[in-house]
């Protein structure tokens, strides 16, 4: 028996460098966009919440829901350190970008025809696999100690959930499908979160 081929990790490049580094760059664009990675990893909580259906939820699925919280609650506190303070996420510049992405990425992978009792599990592994070349990255690049010293205890737990995801029983082909939709909906946010910050610093 073959063993089952998914795709790998994906590679930093200089896009990815030039991206990030235009954040770290503006201390106030910057507090922006931290504020979206809160916002995003408040998102992943609520979808676990709401995809394991209360007979199904185990210890691990518990554990997995209170980090993401405490990933949420530790960007969102070096936002507000930095002088954002008690404002919505939806007052947020890149909020409708962030919520478009993860939406149309729960959304599509929803509607795999393979998916169904693999939603959380699916979209988690494709989160945790982007999470897994940004973080990292950011975590670089960035010049904000405050937002270094949360990255690194969010990465501690987000590379354990990396592997926790990447070690679940999916069928064969269906991880292909699920990095076709997010390596497709990424460019498009990218995109948009430019155009965001160039109205941003226009202003």
């Amino acid at each position: 028996m073959t063993p089952r081929k998914d795709p790998g990790a994906l590679a930093e490049d200089a896009s990815l460098v030039g991206f990030l580094g235009r954040f770290a760059a503006e201390p106030d664009l910057e507090l922006e966009w931290i504020d979206l990675l809160s916002q995003l990893e408040y998102v992943g909580f609520r979808k676990i919440v709401k995809s394991v259906a209360f007979e199904s939820v185990s210890l691990e699925v518990l554990r997995h829901v209170s980090e993401e919280a405490s990933h949420a609650f530790l960007l969102k506190a070096v936002v507000e350190q930095g002088g954002l303070r008690a404002r919505s996420w939806r007052e947020g510049r890149f909020a409708e970008a962030g919520w478009r992405y993860f939406q149309g990425l729960d959304q599509a992978v929803s509607a795999l025809p393979a998916s169904e009792g693999l939603r959380y599990p699916g979209v988690s592994w494709a989160i945790e696999r982007r999470v897994l070349l940004v973080y990292p990255a950011y975590l670089r690049i960035s010049r904000n100690e405050e937002l270094k010293k949360a990255l690194r205890r969010i990465l501690a737990q987000e590379e354990r959930h990396g592997e926790q995801f990447a070690a679940f029983a999916f069928p064969e082909g269906y991880l292909s499908e699920v990095a076709r939709i997010e390596e497709a909906l990424w460019p498009r946010f990218v995109a948009e979160a430019e155009r965001l910050a160039d109205s941003i610093q226009r202003a």
